[in-house]
């Protein structure tokens, strides 16, 4: 019998994400004269969602915080959507899941903060970082090895897509490893 996060991992058909915490370490950098902080994403993510695309699973940014760089790094990366400044995350997705016709439980949701509680315990496949607070890891069923800011995307991304039984074409797809 197939372990139960497996068989969670399976009914997977997007992906929605925080930002900071998740995409990033969680720091923000100042520096004088810049009117907006600066954000580090990893190339290790990026390729997650290229991993995620290949195997027709959108992926959505949805981060509490407005940030014009995390348009850039998502237009960059060609997710679906990308939403900031959300105040309240379960409301957003509940409202992409109905205009795209996801059921919750066909939603994984990658979280690290308080403020992700919420779509956690919302989701089929909830999701937190290594790095995340111990309240926030009580709500997952699932919480990477990896930390915000180090891959950690991609590491859930390869678990579904494994779960899925799709690596073989990702394999392909890049040559064939």
């Amino acid at each position: 019998m197939e372990n139960k996060v497996i068989l969670k991992a399976k009914k997977v058909k997007a992906i929605f994400t925080d930002v900071d915490g998740v995409l990033t370490d969680g720091s923000m950098y100042y520096a004088e004269g810049m009117s907006e902080h600066f954000k580090v994403f990893s190339v290790y993510d990026g390729v997650g969602v290229k991993i995620a695309d290949l195997c027709d699973i959108p992926v959505f940014f949805v981060s509490a915080k407005k940030s014009s760089l995390l348009h850039k790094r998502a237009r960059e990366l060609k997710v679906k959507e990308c939403f900031d400044g959300i105040e309240n995350k379960r409301e957003t997705v509940l409202d992409i899941a109905k205009r795209y016709g996801f059921e919750l439980n066909e939603i994984a949701y990658i979280g690290d903060d308080l403020v992700d509680i919420q779509v956690l315990r919302l989701v089929g496949f909830p999701v937190a970082v290594k790095n995340a607070f111990d309240e926030v890891k009580k709500h997952a069923v699932y919480i990477t090895k990896r930390r915000g800011g180090e891959g950690a995307l991609r590491e859930v991304v390869e678990f579904i897509v494994k779960a899925r039984g799709e690596w073989g074409k990702v394999l392909d797809f890049f040559g064939g490893l």
